[in-house]
């Protein structure tokens, strides 16, 4: 059929994403640049908006591009997880995660192989008010299993992985917010509205950097207009949802909310004077820990699930 879908279509569009750039995707595919523009052209042809847009330093994704990749994603977990060999061992184990709202709701939620929990029995433990120091601790005594947290473990004691990492930022707001008519917040819009903040152990405040929107290096977060704190992920995209408040976050959770979670939120582009820091999660746990095999299974099918969400 003439409008046939290559699916080859879907590794260029994640190359380019997680590249950057035409040249640099080519050499991970081990074709042309050539022939990477005739695909993105090519998929470029199966819809309506803009899936890319130039900039200094090469091709950046479009909200439609990064939700489309979502979409993509999903189907390409499956497929791994269905080639991935059944191990010998089936006893159920019992692993322990401590992690905040972002681990529980959006991390374990999205583990939809029911063979996991086959094989698995998981718990989760808040990582609410628990210092770096109670952390060690819980993975010494077994306690707990995994660790998932913004910081880097760099202790011998312990083993600490990379599974995510948050590029892409955007900002939400409800449906009946004024601005959520708007495809792309000016400076003037970001500032002057009310916004919700979201902090936890697991995931910091977002980081604006770019010293030319204020006069001097001051932290930007501290000159927004903030209505509501909170260390809820839920919290903050529910009172986002019901109010003219708008919140900066990871453009894929807000995908995941708003797609996958169905709430009634509109997805905003930054204003193009603000960078923002990238921000990584990391699983650590204890070396000695009797279910290291185990834990570094569940780690790796982790570090899969967000690895094609850029």
């Amino acid at each position: 059929m003439k409008n046939e879908f290559d699916y080859n279509l879907i590794k260029v569009l994640d190359a380019v994403i997680s590249a950057g750039n035409v040249t640099k995707a080519s050499q991970r595919l081990a074709v042309t640049p050539a022939a990477v523009s005739i695909a993105l052209n090519r998929l470029q042809g199966f819809y309506h908006e803009a899936l890319f847009v130039r900039g200094r330093s090469g091709l950046i994704p479009t909200v439609k591009a990064l939700e489309v990749h979502s979409y993509f994603c999903q189907a390409i977990d499956i497929i791994k997880v269905a080639l991935k060999p059944e191990g010998k061992d089936t006893e159920k184990s019992k692993i322990t995660l401590l992690g905040g709202d972002i681990t529980e709701n959006y991390y374990l939620s999205q583990v939809y192989d029911d063979k996991f929990f086959e094989r698995y029995s998981f718990h989760h433990f808040s990582m609410r008010n628990r210092g770096k120091d109670e952390m060690k601790r819980l993975l010494i005594m077994e306690e707990c299993d995994i660790a998932i947290s913004h910081n880097y473990n760099n202790d011998n004691d312990f083993e600490c992985r990379p599974i995510d990492s948050f590029k892409h930022f955007c900002v939400i707001c409800g449906k009946d917010n004024m601005l959520s008519e708007l495809s792309q917040l000016s400076l003037h819009h970001f500032l002057s509205a009310q916004h919700a903040i979201f902090k936890a152990n697991d995931c910091p405040i977002v980081t604006i950097q770019d010293e030319n929107l204020y006069d001097g290096n001051i932290d930007v977060k501290e000159r927004r207009d903030i209505g509501y704190k909170s260390d809820s992920i839920i919290g903050v995209i529910g009172i986002v949802e019901r109010t003219q408040l708008i919140a900066l976050v990871p453009l894929k959770l807000a995908i995941f909310f708003k797609n996958q979670r169905k709430y009634n939120i509109n997805i905003l582009q930054l204003p193009r004077e603000m960078k923002i820091k990238q921000m990584n999660a990391y699983a650590s746990w204890y070396k000695r820990n009797s279910k290291s095999q185990h834990i570094e299974e569940i780690v790796d099918m982790l570090h899969t699930l967000s690895s094609f969400r850029h």
